[in-house]
């Protein structure tokens, strides 16, 4: 049995034998291999504080056997009091992860190919679930290859490409020499992962590095099949970068999440991972047998140039309205039932005079679930000698209400699907055509139009179930 300590940012493994001695002794173990290892910065007055599991944080007692409480390749973290004097605790600058993740992670044995063309929202969330690994296309990885030799291509004659062979922004004109081009690169990484607020959830890191992952498998970024494959790697085993809730700029694109994402992977940073909860990026990917991504020329730009973030939002947001607009058909058929209404107001031909396509839907899915051929209704019945004239208007109008939310997420979900697939980039680079163009697909004003749409659709169908009640 062996278990991974962490002291003051430093991973030590540290055998345990069959795991009988104490918490208290691995502790002081890993102290002790701290102090031979790190001698320049250990002190023999450090003590312990506290010992806790990296995953999830959970406090653990100093008496307590190893084995009773911690599994075979487990990871703690131990915190020193600074000596016997100070009442403060130094504390690690790895925050705990409270969530629900299993101790014993089995990571999704199916694959989802990916190539940039073909992505679906419902697919997206599956992928932020972790139901699916994913691998590449052959075609995605042709045109992958082709772009990276263009790019190589400009470097090595010495073209002067913007965000290539120059600098960003008003720095457009300022043509980089070659031996400081990779630098330019891993430096726009550093510069614009600015980003505040508590991370996103595991889920919707997932969401965004799987979107990012099939963006650049169109093969306009420039990117290399190498670094693609470390994202897709690391995807397949979650280890999923630090990505502060707020900080982008809309009129940008996603830059500042988009940063994070390639901070974490570049071994910068921090990271989660089921196996090992937060640590420093560079550790949690050791742990995977991973290394730290290597930038090259143009392979900083084409990480951080998209609208990935809003638009992985977007695609869970449309699947989960869409989910609520369904619901919504059955709350309203409940309620009708229960006023004792009729469904003669939703026969088909009706819903034919105005022809609308959600409308349309709404009114068969009412009729199926109130009175049909194969389950007819006794309440449907009883109206052919009531003397009720007809039902509250707002029932009657529930296919018109419900239908124009069900035809806007149809149109929301086009719009989130195409972008999904899209590229994003700037420059983009055509290797089919042996030239790179200048673009501002980066730019999300659509999606923030789009994603603002269930929200409203969502609220219209409120009224349609509560105002009869």
């Amino acid at each position: 049995m062996k278990v991974s300590v962490r002291v003051r940012g430093e991973w030590f493994q540290v055998p345990c034998k069959d795991g009988i001695d104490t918490i208290s002794w691995l502790g002081e173990e890993a102290l002790r291999r701290y102090s031979r290892n790190c001698p320049e910065t250990a002190s023999t007055n450090d003590n312990i504080a506290t010992i806790r599991k990296t995953k999830g944080g959970a406090l653990l007692e100093s008496t307590d056997r190893i084995r009773d409480v911690l599994d075979d390749n487990d990871f703690i973290t131990v915190a020193e009091r600074l000596s016997r004097d100070q009442h403060t605790v130094e504390h690690t600058c790895i925050l705990f992860y409270i969530g629900n993740v299993s101790g014993k992670y089995s990571p999704p044995e199916e694959y989802l190919t990916l190539d940039g063309e073909s992505l679906s929202p419902s697919d997206l969330v599956s992928l932020g679930k972790g139901h699916y690994k994913i691998r590449l296309s052959k075609e995605a990885e042709d045109k992958v290859i082709l772009a990276r030799q263009l790019v190589e291509t400009i470097v090595d004659e010495k073209k002067v490409v913007y965000g290539v062979t120059t600098g960003f922004g008003k720095f457009a004109k300022v043509v980089i020499s070659p031996e400081q081009l990779d630098e330019l690169q891993v430096n726009l990484i550093r510069s614009h992962a600015a980003g505040v607020g508590n991370p996103l959830t595991p889920d919707k890191a997932r969401m965004m590095l799987a979107l990012r992952i099939n963006v650049l498998a169109k093969g306009y970024s420039g990117i290399s099949l190498g670094v693609l494959n470390q994202f897709i790697a690391g995807f397949n085993v979650s280890c999923l970068s630090w990505i502060p809730e707020k900080g982008t700029v809309g009129a940008s694109g996603d830059l500042a999440p988009l940063a994070h994402l390639a901070l974490g992977l570049m071994g910068e940073g921090k990271m989660w991972s089921p196996k090992t909860g937060w640590g420093e990026a560079k550790y949690v990917l050791e742990s995977h047998n991973l290394t730290p991504i290597v930038l090259k020329a143009k392979e900083g730009i084409a990480l951080i140039n998209g609208t990935q973030l809003i638009t992985s939002f977007g695609a869970e947001a449309v699947e989960r309205a869409e989910t609520i607009a369904l619901q919504a058909d059955v709350v309203a058929a409940l309620t009708l039932e229960v006023l004792k209404g009729t469904s003669r107001a939703f026969d088909s031909d009706v819903s034919r005079l105005r022809n609308h396509k959600g409308q349309g839907e709404v009114a068969r899915r009412l009729r199926a679930l109130l009175h049909s051929e194969t389950y007819p209704s006794q309440i449907a019945e009883s109206h052919r000698f009531c003397d009720r004239v007809q039902d509250a208007y707002t029932m009657r109008c529930c296919p018109q209400v419900h239908g124009v939310v069900h035809d806007t997420l149809h149109f929301v979900r086009g719009i989130i699907t195409e972008e999904m697939n899209s590229a994003t980039d700037n420059p983009q680079i055509r290797s089919q055509n042996d030239y790179e163009i200048i673009t501002v697909h980066f730019h999300r004003k659509d999606m923030n139009s789009a994603t603002d749409n269930p929200n409203s659709t969502d609220n219209n169908m409120n009224s349609a179930t509560d105002n009869p009640i």
